[in-house]
């Protein structure tokens, strides 16, 4: 069934191939390591399928992110221990602990105690029983190894070649008249995110007469904002699907990306920075873990802590050659570390770190 046989085999187990983290957690890395990977190869099987997987032929069992109310998953995870292969469970998002329950449903916007509580039951399902994790920061795997005393590796997320396609596309820029700024996170979730910045925003935008603001995806405005939004200063879209949204995000000046900061999104991925630097857009982020290893303020973006905002859009807005070199640094970034070699090595050094780890003492629930 498993053809190159000189390679090891990761087996992922996933429930729902439509989401982003399909996309980004599975789907990408398996691309990379199709076109550079030396050591290793990727097998994906839905949920329902697991009963065309054979265990005694792969080398890693991986456990994309997802809860369990049946003993399905957590049966093949035994099974796959008693086997000795080493199971590792990927999660991109601090949903796991109990302790952390408070600051995901204020992250979420959530109220419903008893979904979220058993939501991060399901998950814990299988956390308890795996001898590993994969995080998609070191911030976040360590707080999966406080948590669950076993190891972690990390996989951060990254691009895929029709990403790089479309913002090939892209590229070189069509002059357009004024200066836009983006905001591409519109959700319920980050409501509280984009209110920290607000105010300078306003002061921004009320400051250039050919400034705007592109909001992408739903945002409940102020009464301030709304104005704004009436004059035509503000443009609210609706979401699209990431071959559309890679396509905005070249269109506008600069991209922004504001955050709370606290330890739901320190376990955040960069990938708003990378995806909008493919497209040589510059980004202004709030430096949050991974943003903050990721941006070299005035290098390959910007960082910006409250109160930074209005004067890091006022430096790109006047200066406008020296934001080319940025954006053209992000570029290059993007493409050196976010695709392709660079991150087929870095899922190969994870999966063979996997490989080492000892047999874990199974927890109770």
């Amino acid at each position: 069934m498993i053809e190159e046989k000189n390679k090891k085999v990761a087996a992922y187990v996933v429930e729902d191939e439509s989401t982003a983290q399909y996309r980004y957690r599975v789907k990408n890395v398996q691309e990379a390591l199709e076109a550079y990977g030396k050591e290793w190869k990727v097998m994906v099987y839905r949920k329902s399928e697991l009963i065309n997987l054979v265990l005694g032929e792969i080398d890693l069992l991986v456990i994309l992110r997802q809860t369990s109310k049946d003993d399905l998953v957590p049966g093949y995870v035994m099974e796959a221990r008693d086997m000795g292969i080493p199971v590792a469970m990927d999660l991109d998002d601090l949903i796991f602990s109990y302790a952390d329950l408070p600051g995901l449903m204020r992250a979420t916007g959530s109220r419903n105690v008893l979904y979220w509580t058993g939501y991060v039951w399901g998950i814990r399902r299988i956390a308890t029983k795996v001898n590993g994790f994969i995080a998609t920061n070191e911030f976040l795997g360590e707080k999966l190894t406080k948590c669950f005393s076993q190891p972690h590796t990390v996989i951060r997320n990254s691009l895929n070649q029709k990403q790089v396609k479309v913002a090939e596309k892209c590229l070189p820029k069509k002059p357009h008249k004024g200066f836009m700024v983006g905001y591409f996170s519109g959700s319920p979730t980050h409501a509280k995110d984009f209110q920290m910045v607000e105010d300078e925003l306003i002061r921004f935008l009320t400051s250039h007469e050919d400034a705007t603001l592109v909001v992408v995806g739903y945002m409940k405005f102020s009464e301030k904002m709304q104005k704004l939004l009436m004059v035509g200063k503000v443009e609210q879209r609706d979401l699209v699907d990431w071959e559309k949204l890679q396509k905005m995000m070249s269109e506008v000046d600069v991209n922004i990306a504001p955050l709370v900061i606290n330890d739901f999104t320190n376990s955040k991925s960069e990938l708003k920075y990378f995806e909008a630097g493919v497209v040589e857009t510059v980004t202004i982020a709030s430096p949050t873990y991974s943003f903050a290893r990721a941006i070299k303020d005035g290098g390959n973006g910007y960082l910006a802590n409250s109160g930074e905002w209005y004067e890091k859009l006022e430096h790109i807005y006047e200066q406008r050659k020296e934001n080319e070199k940025v954006a053209e640094r992000a570029r290059k970034d993007a493409l050196d570390n976010y695709f392709g070699k660079a991150i087929a090595e870095e899922v190969e050094k994870a999966y063979n770190e996997l490989l080492k780890v000892e047999e874990p003492a199974e927890k109770e629930e």
